[in-house]
């Protein structure tokens, strides 16, 4: 057991306080990625950071606290799914043309475009899609945040691509980018 994790065992305030303050900025953008930007941002932030420390008397450190957070952090934006009115994801910037205001234009509306498909989408499977499509995990590594078995993963991975290229397969600004094979 590293050292931290002994401090954080045995509930030194100091070493509680550090790590909840070195996880707050990743935590707030996993859930603003997750359930957007809401007023339930603040609150699912909170909530996540208190889980957090209640779990880290338990932290054996046998994986990286970050991935621990990550884990409770997804299992708390779950309970604030729906309760926003869109998904932000960073998927579509890279697109644009940062001199021309149209392509911004454009952008901004094929990602509202991408917002709402995700939003119909069943909650395991949006975050199948967006810790897998957007974050970049692997469908292992997505497993093991969301708690389940890495065949699960992949499934709901497969379905969501399957069911957005479905939703996507007519928008003139997306459809570029979706594998033909996905959208039957």
């Amino acid at each position: 057991m590293t050292e931290v994790a002994l401090l954080l065992r045995s509930g030194d305030p100091d070493a509680t306080r550090d790590a909840l303050r070195a996880l707050l900025p990743r935590v707030r953008g996993w859930l603003y990625r997750l359930i957007g930007n809401s007023a339930d941002l603040d609150d699912a932030t909170q909530e996540a950071l208190s889980e957090i420390a209640r779990f880290l008397p338990r932290f054996e450190g046998r994986s990286s606290l970050e991935t621990a957070a990550y884990r409770i952090t997804v299992r708390v934006g779950y309970r604030y799914f729906g309760s926003s009115p869109e998904m932000p994801l960073e998927a579509v910037p890279e697109l644009v043309d940062p001199e021309c205001i149209e392509s911004q234009m454009m952008a901004r509306e094929a990602l509202a475009r991408l917002h709402r498909c995700l939003e119909r989408l069943p909650a395991k499977r949006r975050v199948a899609f967006v810790l897998c499509a957007i974050e970049g995990l692997t469908p292992s590594e997505a497993s093991r945040v969301a708690g389940t078995t890495s065949l699960a993963m992949r499934a709901r991975l497969i379905h969501a691509r399957r069911e957005v290229a479905r939703m996507l397969k007519h928008d003139p600004y997306l459809s570029r980018w979706i594998d033909p094979e996905e959208a039957r």
